[in-house]
Formats: C-alpha cells, structure tokens, sequence
C-alpha cells in the first residue's frame, strides 16, 4: 500500500516554519530563542532611545538561541522572522 501525503501550496505543515518563539529582558540584555526552521533575529528597544538587533540565525528542526545587549536598560525585545 502507498500512502501519499501532499501539502497544499502556501500551507505550512507541522515540520515547517519557526514556532515556540520566546524573548526576555534582564537588566541591559534581551534573549531570544525559537525551536523548528527557519531564520530570524532578535531585537530590542534600550531605555536610552536606540535599538539594537542581532545577526540573522537560521536553524533546521533544531533551537535556536541569541542574546543582545544595550548600552542602557533593555525594555522591550521582540523576534522578527524572515
């Protein structure tokens, strides 16, 4: 028996796309991490006015994690995917 299991276009399967996507800040630093596939980065806002972001980390079914820093407290950081 063959069992043929076909993926509709523009319709994300289980395997696919990044999930579990989390963000935190402590102090001057943000983390990020998110777990499946795909490419993103962290950024953050800093209590100072500016905004730092990190390099685009691509992950395959695995997690991924990065972490920034501002020069003034952190207080807000967000991921932004690709």
């Amino acid at each position: 028996m063959l069992l043929l299991l076909l993926a509709a276009p523009g319709v994300a399967t289980a395997a696919e796309g990044l999930h579990s996507c989390s963000t935190a800040v402590d102090g001057t630093s943000a983390t990020g991490r998110c777990e499946g596939r795909g490419t993103f980065r962290l950024l953050a806002s800093c209590a100072d006015g500016t905004t730092v972001d990190s390099s685009w980390l691509s992950i395959s079914n695995g997690t991924g994690r990065t972490r920034i820093r501002c020069r003034s407290t952190a207080t807000n950081a967000w991921i932004e995917q690709r």
